[in-house]
């Protein structure tokens, strides 16, 4: 089988496959897997023109996605998956991440351990810009206290010459979180997803990221970062706002899905990566619905 490097050139092609098959999971689109090029160099190759991406972690394989295509072909993401078997040094590393839930039982029924990994958040967009209700009541009043504060605010596009600004925000924001946490796995984390935001912000066109930023007095104190999923959902992959500025994180959210609500019915705020933090942040907003994502095993492989 023959792997071809996953570069910029081929978004098309990726994109036209990813359109085929329509899923909900924020991760069946080309920029949250080229954002982690940095940690994890990506493949693809065509196999019964059904798109498999492959990605090496140290000398060995995995799959960050199911094969695309149309209909789900079980006998294809079987075959990639034993490619990752025969290839790698250590079996354990093989595995397909992000398989929807109502994909599980083909690979249960062939013996596969599938375990759930992450829960991704989906609101209705009308709810995050309307903040109707009790339920809000506390969104309301932060957003409305910032903008009594913060009369000069702009929410203007992202434009290439704030690269430097957005990624000196994330340095100071990062140091904020150092500062209240030093569990080594969440510093790890900060830094991992330094990398991340440092390749999708600096090729944030190519990746068909559209971002916004937030400018008082001139300075950009918060960003943000998503893609269209499909016609209906868009995902937000990235958001920092400076920590000292009340209600800051509230407006960018509320003013980014202002901009997206005529085109999108759905938003996607992705897992919460396992944080405590993020967990009550993300369920404060009252998802719609919580869309869990599961990763497939060789049956006798001890998961780690």
């Amino acid at each position: 089988m023959h792997l071809h490097p996953l570069t910029l050139d081929d978004k098309s092609i990726f994109d036209a496959y990813a359109a085929i098959n329509r899923h909900n999971l924020s991760s069946y689109a080309f920029a949250p897997i080229y954002v982690w090029s940095h940690h994890f160099q990506c493949f693809w190759t065509l196999i019964n023109d059904y798109f498999c991406v492959f990605a090496k972690q140290a000398q060995d394989y995995f799959m960050p996605i199911l094969p695309m295509g149309e209909p789900f072909c079980y006998e294809v993401a079987n075959s990639a998956f034993h490619y990752c078997l025969e290839t790698n040094k250590n079996r354990q590393i093989a595995r397909i991440e992000n398989v929807p839930e109502a994909l599980l039982q083909d690979f249960q029924q062939e013996g596969y351990r599938c375990v759930q990994q992450e829960t991704e958040y989906i609101y209705r967009a009308a709810d995050l810009v309307q903040l109707n209700g009790n339920r809000y009541k506390s969104k309301r009043n932060v957003y409305n206290t910032f903008i009594e504060s913060h009369l000069s605010a702009q929410f203007t596009p992202y434009h290439n010459s704030d690269l430097e600004e957005c990624l000196a925000l994330y340095v100071r924001w990062q140091q904020s979180r150092s500062e209240q946490n030093d569990d080594e796995i969440y510093l790890a984390m900060l830094e991992d997803s330094k990398s991340a935001h440092t390749v999708g912000i600096t090729h944030a066109e190519e990746l068909g990221l559209m971002g916004r930023v937030v400018r008082l007095d001139g300075e950009i104190k918060a960003y943000t970062f998503g893609y269209p999923l499909n016609s209906e959902m868009f995902c937000v992959l990235f958001e920092i706002a400076d920590l000292n500025i009340n209600g800051l994180s509230q407006f960018i959210y509320r003013e980014f899905c202002r901009e997206l609500m005529p085109d999108y019915k759905w938003i996607n705020a992705m897992d919460d990566s396992g944080l405590e933090n993020l967990k009550r942040v993300k369920r404060s907003y009252h998802p719609t619905n919580m869309m869990p994502s599961y990763t497939v095993y060789e049956n006798r492989t001890n998961i780690p």
